[in-house]
């Protein structure tokens, strides 16, 4: 009878080593990201870059604008001062 029980227990011992190996495998693809998963999360990710690279954009085109505007009064008073024209 022993001789037939041990076949049982490796049969056993297989069968519970590939069930725990299904249940990580099945862990692992459950936490994996597919391409087009990874590919949407980088494409937001650029259109959130873009998004403040346009709005730096508008910024500094302001800035540009409201120092131009005070050097023209300041070049305006500079020469009311001085009479320099």
């Amino acid at each position: 009878m022993p001789e037939n029980q041990e076949p049982n227990d490796k049969d056993y011992e297989i069968s519970r080593q590939l069930r725990s190996l299904n249940r990580r495998v099945e862990r692992l693809e459950d936490t994996q990201l597919t391409g087009r998963e990874l590919n949407r999360g980088f494409d937001k990710i650029y259109e959130e870059i873009d998004h403040l690279e346009d709005k730096f954009d508008l910024l500094q085109s302001e800035f540009n604008t409201f120092r131009n505007e005070i050097n023209q009064k300041l070049d305006t008073i500079l020469k009311h001062i001085t009479g320099i024209n």
